[in-house]
């Protein structure tokens, strides 16, 4: 009795789905299109330039970043930043990996704090628009992922940075690092 209640229930539906349906295309309602359009955009460059190789080949290393005339000042800043975070935080024993993050990441820095022109404790909210929308593409977003992700390694706080910048470094890394050392006997007690 209960199949044959849901059969009736299931039909009576149908029914009145197919009659609506049917009404509504005389009363000239037009139905939506469906198809599929595919829209087709360039790939991106600058986020495959970010990709980092497995295992760099001693040319890939070697290789002048400035060679790449395609390449804009400001990204080449950013994927300085974005390389020496990611050398770092593989390699956060090497002195080497904490100087040059230093350095890259002193640059991107500079570059944002000249773009906001702030002078005697006073910024021009104009400027300061403008440098939050220049450093705000995906690129950015990836670049200071990968600073937070150095920065959490310890062994690098915003005190290695020059002071004039240590607002922004630490505005970029979303924290003030920590100096306490990552590495020989006094991270093996911690």
């Amino acid at each position: 009795m209960a199949d044959n209640l849901r059969f009736a229930a299931l039909a009576a539906a149908l029914f009145v789905l197919s009659y609506s349906g049917v009404a509504w295309a005389l009363a000239g309602a037009h139905f939506p299109a469906l198809s599929h359009v595919v829209a087709t955009r360039a790939p991106d460059t600058r986020v495959a330039a970010l990709t980092p190789p497995a295992q760099p080949s001693r040319s890939a290393v070697s290789a002048d970043p400035g060679s790449n005339q395609n390449i804009s000042p400001r990204d080449r800043l950013r994927l300085a930043a974005y390389q020496a975070s990611i050398a770092y935080t593989q390699a956060p024993c090497n002195a080497t990996a904490k100087a040059n993050l230093i350095a890259a990441v002193s640059a991107y820095a500079q570059a944002w704090h000249d773009l906001m022109d702030c002078g005697a404790g006073r910024c021009d909210p104009t400027k300061l628009n403008a440098a939050a929308t220049a450093f705000s593409t995906p690129l950015d977003m990836h670049v200071r992922e990968a600073i937070a992700d150095a920065f959490d390694k310890h062994g690098i706080s915003i005190d290695d940075f020059p002071p004039a910048l240590r607002i922004n470094v630490m505005m970029i890394a979303r924290a003030a690092g920590d100096a306490s050392p990552v590495c020989g006997a006094s991270a093996a007690a911690r």
